[in-house]
């Protein structure tokens, strides 16, 4: 798999005993030669169902409610937060309801509301002190400053539609 973002592509596919690779997986992310991440969303679906059958297992067996949202903070949404900045600001709005959907299934086992959007609690990580990203984050009294954006990648990335999903929660 090659990524190249020029106009005229001239290389030849990856092959690997006479198959061209179109996907791999490095580091727990599975990235396509289209730079889709469907792949990506169903392996994590897979993966959020199993925990969230697990954690209602538990809620059966009379869990409270501050034991299952530990639970489904460190094995849900640290699951779906890894590497986030990476594939999640890629995704379109399908791949990002369906793990939401997910996430929602949360809420009907506890019964208890909670903030679960996946896009929030990725942005709000990023935007706290410790991150790398975090430099990137500056606020006003009223809401957080866009960057200056001079091309459509950079306009497109997760650091302006994070902005714009934390200037919304405001």
């Amino acid at each position: 798999m090659i990524v190249d973002f020029r106009r005229v592509q001239s290389h030849e596919p990856i092959m690997i005993e006479d198959n061209i690779v179109s996907e791999f997986k490095y580091l727990g992310i599975t990235s396509s030669d289209m730079l889709n991440w469907n792949t990506q969303v169903d392996n994590m679906i897979s993966k959020v169902k199993q925990r969230l059958y697990c954690i209602s297992r538990l809620a059966g067996f009379g869990l409270d409610f501050d034991r299952q949202l530990w639970l489904f903070r460190t094995m849900v949404l640290s699951l779906i937060m890894y590497c986030g900045p990476v594939w999640l600001s890629s995704c379109g709005k399908g791949q990002v309801d369906r793990l939401n959907r997910y996430c929602r299934k949360f809420i009907e086992i506890t019964g208890e509301c909670i903030d679960h959007g996946i896009l929030v609690h990725t942005t709000r990580f990023i935007a706290s002190c410790g991150h790398p990203l975090s430099h990137y984050y500056h606020r006003t009294r009223r809401h957080y400053i866009l960057p200056r954006m001079r091309t459509e990648r950079f306009r497109n990335s997760f650091l302006p539609r994070s902005i714009k999903l934390l200037n919304v929660d405001l």
